[in-house]
């Protein structure tokens, strides 16, 4: 009887989940922590702003953790990540346990719980009193009792999972090292940028020098700070971050690589590098109008790097809507896509499209939130140009000037990062003139690979419309015409040998029957990346 029992028991735990459900339980979960924390408690009224940032540092906090704790659960079972969804969904449920707990003992109160933030010496006296030696004030007493009832809940499944005693042992030792490195992460990364930046010995660290490093009030380039009481929460999520983007990435690793490397093979790599640069060419111009802003620092190299995974992570997600609403093209001219390949189901892909535009909304917000704004902008005029009833991809010029809109929006997104109040307006029109005709009359190169399947469900591109012959010539025209307006609406006469010399180049390449359609993109980008480099230093430097 006990044995059927465990075995049910076993067999329910083992249940999969769906990525869009894990997730959306997962983030009530965190909210709902927030919500006891902030109504439910006796604490003080917090602003919206505030309240953010404790619910996406929350995020961040337990994503992170929950991915390292699941990964090595699944290393030390040889389980896929799949079959123990349901089990870590169980234990997402503890995410709400502290603050209870805390309620429950205080009356009302939750405890102040914060990171260790220790000398280096002091950290394996943290390590071996179970947070036992913290400093008057903090008080670990939800989040201990939670820390130990996770230890012990896994190792006892790991037991049961594996019959082995000494696996059960190692694990419970590894995953107490996981949840005190995320409760020392400060402490530790700080210990990391002290070492490799040389700014002074490790040994000499006083826990006053981490609260200063992470509470600093500084300008992030040009984002002034909005909350000096979250500055700390603020500056680690732009850390936490990428930190989350990678862990992901692992964890889809161990889930299911070739659904991974599939996605990561279909992500137009031309189009990777054109955001890229765009974004780049916006932290270059927003550095022109507001040098005093610019700086080498730690936050600074990761808001950059924060806002060009988010970039990265849009992108993906308009790639998906394409890829979903342009399948019976895609069966004639790109057999290799991930849906034609029928590496996922459309239930999957969509999920997965969801998920990226979460992640680069969550992302950009964490830098500030008129990042956000273009990012939500970017992903509405993807999925305009995409998906029905709109799918504006079915009218030429007006589709590539759709294109050219969202591609300005990631180039403000380096621009704003710089700028004294996150706008445009001290941007030069001119630049903004030059890049939307620019984009609108020689994007339609993009198109030329997909002549075949677009003519056969009418979508009506330009190469559609003039055959790929004729389409060469006038986009070769077009581009031409773009390297010699950039001489005029710049007032630069010194560009216009250059302008001559890369805009003859790029007309040969485009008219020339010898390039593919499908290479074209790599030179024409490599030629519009070495006369920017030009332009840069003719006009800036």
């Amino acid at each position: 009887m006990l044995l059927k029992l465990k075995e049910k028991i076993f067999l329910a735990l083992k249940k999969e989940i769906s990525l869009m459900n894990w997730t959306a339980i997962f983030l009530s979960l965190i909210f709902l922590r927030v919500f006891i924390e902030q109504f439910l408690s006796h604490a003080r009224p917090r602003a919206f702003y505030s309240l953010f940032i404790e619910y996406s540092h929350d995020i961040y906090f337990f994503g992170i953790t929950f991915l390292f704790l699941w990964i090595l659960t699944s290393f030390l079972t040889k389980k896929n990540p799949c079959e123990l969804s349901f089990i870590f969904l169980l234990g997402s449920w503890l995410i709400l346990l502290p603050p209870v707990l805390d309620m429950i003992r205080t009356q009302g109160s939750v405890f102040w719980s914060f990171y260790i933030l220790s000398d280096f010496g002091n950290l394996s006296s943290h390590f071996f009193t179970f947070f036992g030696n913290l400093p008057s004030g903090i008080v670990y007493f939800g989040t201990k009792i939670t820390f130990f009832l996770a230890i012990i809940f896994l190792s006892i499944f790991i037991f049961f999972e594996t019959k082995n005693k000494l696996c059960a042992l190692i694990s419970f030792l590894f995953f107490y090292i996981i949840l005190f490195f995320m409760g020392a992460f400060p402490t530790f990364f700080f210990i990391g940028h002290t070492f490799f930046s040389a700014s002074q010995k490790v040994t000499e660290i006083k826990a006053y020098q981490i609260a200063q490093f992470f509470g600093s009030s500084q300008k992030i380039l040009g984002v002034a700070s909005q909350n000096l009481t979250y500055n700390f929460a603020s500056n680690l999520n732009l850390i936490f971050f990428p930190l989350l983007i990678f862990m992901l990435i692992i964890f889809s690793f161990f889930w299911d690589k070739k659904k991974l490397f599939a996605v990561f093979f279909n992500l137009r790599f031309p189009q990777i590098i054109y955001h890229s640069g765009l974004f780049l060419i916006g932290i270059g111009l927003g550095t022109v109008d507001f040098s005093q802003n610019f700086s080498f620092t730690i936050f600074s190299l990761m808001a950059i790097l924060c806002l060009l995974l988010v970039v990265w992570l849009a992108w993906t997600a308009s790639v998906i809507v394409n890829d979903i609403y342009d399948f019976e093209i895609d069966c004639v001219s790109n057999p290799d896509r991930p849906l034609v390949q029928k590496i996922f189901t459309v239930k999957e892909y969509f999920s997965l499209g969801i998920f990226c535009f979460l992640l680069s909304i969550l992302g950009a917000s964490s830098v500030g939130f008129s990042f956000a704004g273009l990012i939500i902008v970017y992903q509405i005029l993807a999925y305009f140009y995409s998906a029905p009833p709109f799918r504006l991809k079915k009218f030429p010029l007006f589709a590539t000037f759709l294109s050219s809109s969202a591609s300005l929006m990631i180039l403000f997104l380096g621009y704003i990062l710089l700028s004294d109040d996150q706008t445009i307006r001290h941007l030069s029109w001119r630049i903004i003139l030059l890049l939307w005709i620019t984009y609108t009359f020689s994007l339609p190169i993009k198109d030329f690979k997909d002549i075949e399947g677009d003519k056969k469900y009418r979508i009506w591109t330009i190469p559609v419309i003039l055959g790929e012959k004729k389409a060469r010539l006038m986009v070769a025209i077009n581009i031409f015409v773009s390297y010699m307006l950039s001489v005029f609406l710049l007032n630069e006469m010194r560009l216009f040998i250059w302008a001559l010399i890369f805009g003859t180049a790029s007309f040969l390449t485009v008219t020339s029957l010898k390039v593919k359609p499908r290479q074209l993109f790599w030179p024409i980008l490599g030629l519009v990346a070495l006369y920017t480099f030009i332009l840069v230093r003719i006009i800036f430097l």
